[in-house]
């Protein structure tokens, strides 16, 4: 989450220090989404781009932080019903305790799969034993509801860096068009059976 707000903060400063400077408007597309169809008069499509990315990254940062309230919630269920203590605890084992009722099912099962690596071993802060199966079950929902919050908040991320990708070629786009001086237009009748009507279209650039 850290790296998100340092990676808006950093955009923020580029987009300051590129008003002072003749950046390419394709360049200020890629920085912020909208800037360089801005600076090329498309005040309309500008204010697509930076509404998108105002609502990508809002839609983020809120999956993001209800992902972490979730875990919360759920590492405090676990501590109440199956006697966990969250301190040091990794993802994988989150999973094991939604998937096995007590620490000792868990290493039974692991010996018989001869991974004997996989093991807690008892007494060393990593034992639960769940009261009832139904809070297992319920933990289990809310673990899987955090870790899907969580995989939103990273396909959000790969949109924010489409939508700069998307501005980027636009700009490009408008800039290519705006160097078009004329076009011209010229039709070629083709006299056969199958009579056809063509048309080449010649452009003609700065």
């Amino acid at each position: 989450m850290y790296q998100k707000t340092f990676l808006i903060i950093l955009l923020n400063t580029a987009v300051l220090y590129g008003q002072s400077l003749k950046l390419h408007p394709v360049a200020k597309s890629a920085l912020m989404p909208g800037w360089g169809e801005s600076a090329q008069g498309k005040f309309l499509r500008a204010r697509v781009f930076r509404i998108s990315e105002l609502f990508l990254w809002t839609s983020c940062v809120g999956a993001y932080a209800f992902s972490r309230y979730e875990r919360s919630s759920y590492e405090a269920f676990a501590a109440e019903h199956a006697g966990i203590n969250s301190e040091g605890k990794n993802h994988q084992y989150w999973v094991d305790v939604g998937n096995y009722q007590n620490i000792t099912l868990f290493n039974e099962e692991h010996l018989r799969f001869r991974e004997p690596e996989d093991i807690y071993r008892a007494g060393t802060g990593f034992d639960w034993a769940w009261d009832t199966d139904s809070n297992r079950k319920k933990f289990e929902d809310m673990r899987i509801h955090s870790d899907g919050l969580a995989l939103t908040g990273k396909f959000l991320i790969g949109a924010v860096v489409l939508n700069h990708i998307v501005s980027a070629i636009d700009a490009l786009y408008l800039t290519r068009l705006e160097r078009i001086q004329s076009i011209s237009l010229n039709p070629v009748l083709h006299h056969n059976r199958d009579a056809g009507f063509n048309m080449n279209i010649t452009f003609f650039v700065l």
